[in-house]
């Protein structure tokens, strides 16, 4: 039988300037890795985007790699 592993790349908002947009988005970012950790995806490791200080927009991005 074969092992096949799959990654999955994501990359999801964590963060805003705004209290209630970061509570917001945390809330999100949160059930989307539960949904994906009921699939049976692992959580193998992190990345932060680098913010563009050329744009308005103050959303913080996060890589997340998940293995199954």
């Amino acid at each position: 039988m074969l092992n096949t592993k799959k990654i999955k790349k994501l990359t999801l908002v964590v963060s805003h300037s705004s209290w209630w947009k970061r509570k917001k988005y945390r809330k999100e970012t949160f059930f989307i890795l539960k949904k994906y950790k009921e699939d049976g995806y692992k959580l193998i490791k992190t990345k932060n985007i680098e913010h563009n200080s050329l744009t308005v927009d103050s959303r913080v991005f996060k890589q997340y790699f998940l293995l199954k």
